[in-house]
């Protein structure tokens, strides 16, 4: 960090207690809030980052040469029985977590 000399007492007590803050949000928050960050978006951070992991793992997966593949686990098993699945799963939970803040938000009658 800069050190800058600071001539008055009530800005040098301010940026201290910043500073004492901001690590303390940062010991709040943990390995994985420090990556994705804090507030109402982080479950569809998460969830969108496994998305694209599955989806960059399947097309690594395509991309690789035939002979290199597993002869027992094609491309065809790849994409129905995990990225489908997978994919459609986390659509679900996007729409579904959606719609659960909606309705939560109604005031009831």
């Amino acid at each position: 960090m800069n050190k800058i000399e600071i001539q008055d007492p009530k800005v040098a007590s301010k940026i201290i207690a910043a500073n004492a803050e901001s690590e303390k949000r940062k010991a709040e928050l943990g390995f994985l809030g420090r990556f994705f960050g804090a507030g109402e978006n982080v479950r569809l951070y998460i969830v969108g980052t496994i998305a694209l992991v599955v989806l960059l793992i399947a097309l690594v997966y395509t991309l690789v040469p035939e002979r290199n593949r597993s002869a027992d686990f094609g491309l065809k098993d790849l994409w129905t029985l995990v990225v489908l699945p997978v994919e459609s799963t986390i659509i679900g939970y996007l729409i579904g977590s959606r719609t659960g803040e909606t309705a939560e938000r109604k005031p009831s009658p």
